[in-house]
């Protein structure tokens, strides 16, 4: 579904101006002496203090969107969001869409920006086919259904970026997941549709790999290994990232080309996962929920690939009873302070089918 017929922009926040100034003044503190500094060893990771920033923004219409993966693209943040609850229905019909998306500046992260249909709904960021338009239409259910789930944001050229999604088939009861497969999607900058590939990259029993991080001219894809909470990962030149042939992954002492080598790097990862390296810390740095639980964790390594550490603790958040938060990751494209300060979201679920997802300011020690 493309960003078509009537449209009006929506802006939200909660508390951007005091994030803005912050973050203004990371980057007013980065000036210095032109010589390089002397290399460091790595540091251990502790944590400082913890400072929850608000909630990213929304339409009003909406009720609850998780996910929450982001990324720069055209020198702007793209926020994406998974399942997308609204009311009243949008001008098609429906009062759920599967993944969404936002615009912000970086330097005010939850105010956020997006197209909305005359009824004020949000449009889709990843378009159904045919065929799943079919499946969906003769469920007719939102407990069974194919979902398009965005997992991570890449910039491909200073024009667009690269969404990585999952594809699934959502069944009745709690986290019934069918999983098909991951694939990949084109964004143009200040869009909030992406165009998808027209084959997935990977189709399950195959690993998960859909969180990606770029280093450099190379794209790491991590993911979950078939039936497990264990992460995978692959990796690919960034000119080629969309043939699934230039792939290669790790198996745990090499990187082989096929797939079902793969050998889990840390385990106890429930779904979002990020990674990215921490200038601050002279190490990778991985972020995830854990199985289950409140907390939010971080763990660290030499290489992307590993050997990682034990997870340490970066904050729990504060679930009510009827259920726990989720879908922690950090934002790496907000760092700052050189990597001392790193900015976490998570979703907070708000009893029923409402909730929020909140951004977190964790201050390395």
């Amino acid at each position: 579904m493309s960003n078509s017929g009537a449209t009006r922009g929506v802006q939200t926040s909660t508390r951007p101006a005091a994030l803005a100034a912050a973050l203004l003044l990371a980057i007013g503190a980065c000036g210095g002496s032109d010589s390089p500094a002397a290399p460091s060893p790595p540091r251990p990771i502790e944590v400082a203090s913890v400072r929850d920033l608000g909630e990213v923004g929304k339409p009003p219409t909406v009720t609850a969107r998780d996910g929450g993966a982001s990324g720069l693209v055209g020198g702007r943040l793209l926020w994406t969001f998974g399942d997308t609850l609204f009311s009243p229905a949008s001008v098609d019909g429906t009062n759920l869409r599967c993944a969404t998306a936002a615009w912000a500046a970086p330097v005010q992260p939850l105010l956020t920006s997006e197209p909305v249909d005359a009824k004020g709904a949000p449009y889709a960021l990843l378009n159904f086919s045919a065929e799943e338009w079919a499946f969906n239409a003769a469920s007719g259910r939102a407990d069974h259904r194919i979902a398009l789930w965005p997992s991570s944001v890449i910039s491909n050229d200073p024009s667009g970026g690269l969404v990585f999604y999952t594809k699934l088939v959502v069944n009745p009861g709690d986290l019934n997941y069918e999983f098909v497969g991951t694939g990949l999607a084109r964004l143009a900058s200040g869009a909030t549709t992406a165009a998808r590939d027209p084959e997935l990259l990977f189709n399950y029993p195959e690993p998960l790999f859909d969180k990606a991080t770029l280093l450099g001219s190379t794209v790491y894809l991590y993911g979950l290994l078939p039936r497990s909470q264990d992460v995978g990962v692959a990796r690919v030149p960034l000119s080629q990232v969309g043939d699934r042939r230039a792939y290669r992954f790790w198996n745990g002492s090499q990187w082989d080309s096929e797939a079902g080598a793969t050998r889990a790097l840390f385990g106890g990862v429930p779904g979002a996962v990020t990674v990215s390296h921490n200038v601050y810390l002279d190490r990778y740095l991985a972020v995830h929920s854990e199985v289950m639980s409140n907390r939010v964790v971080m763990r660290t390594a030499e290489r992307p690939e590993g050997p990682w550490s034990n997870p340490v603790l970066a904050f729990a958040g504060q679930a009510p009873a009827s259920g726990v938060d989720y879908a922690g990751r950090e934002h790496p494209e907000l760092t700052a302070d050189g990597g001392r300060r790193i900015f976490v979201s998570y979703y907070r679920r708000a009893g029923g089918f409402r909730g929020e997802l909140r951004l977190v300011e964790v201050t390395l020690r």
